[in-house]
């Protein structure tokens, strides 16, 4: 059996939430909801961040979507999914984010500290675009209730099996 890539795995968690650590969604029933600037704006923590098609990390066969959990499964990483999870991520009216680091986030841990001060945001329609330094991520965002998910797609080969697949990742966001 062949076993997920953990560097490449751990590698592509940051690649694809770095732009918002530092610093499409459903109503009802499949919906798709826009998010306003207004949905947006105000204190967030992270409570998901997922991938589809889902990834055999164990190399049992039995696939998984939920990142936080095999990032859970490498040296240091519950530090790392407690970090990310208790930060106070914020999207300001200005188009800046901050935020408050979270319990974890110690400067012994600070590659997987979740905030830069520098950080901008910008919604246009349902593209959310979070621009650190000069790192340029654009997101297809949308809001239900106090939910916010954040999707993006990558290509790679995740998996091991030599043939690169194309994942979508979602981050998910609940307002505190």
């Amino acid at each position: 059996m062949k076993k997920v890539n953990v560097v490449r795995l751990w590698a592509w968690v940051s690649i694809v939430a770095l732009p918002l650590w530092f610093g499409s969604c459903k109503k009802g029933s499949d919906d798709a909801v826009t998010p306003s600037k207004s949905a947006v704006e105000g204190n967030w923590k992270i409570s998901g961040y997922k991938v589809d098609p889902g990834i055999d990390y164990t190399g049992t066969g039995q696939k998984t979507n939920d990142l936080l959990m095999i990032l859970k499964q490498v040296p240091n990483g519950a530090d790392a999914v407690e970090c990310l999870t208790t930060t106070i991520i914020t999207f300001n009216s200005n188009g800046k984010i901050t935020g408050k680091p979270g319990t974890k986030c110690s400067t012994a841990n600070s590659d997987v500290n979740p905030v830069d001060d520098n950080s901008n945001w910008k919604l246009d329609g349902n593209k959310l675009t979070i621009t650190s330094g000069t790192e340029v991520t654009t997101y297809d965002a949308a809001v239900s209730g106090s939910t916010l998910k954040m999707s993006t797609q990558e290509v790679d080969d995740l998996d091991g099996d030599g043939k690169k697949e194309t994942y979508t990742y979602t981050l998910e966001l609940t307002k505190v």
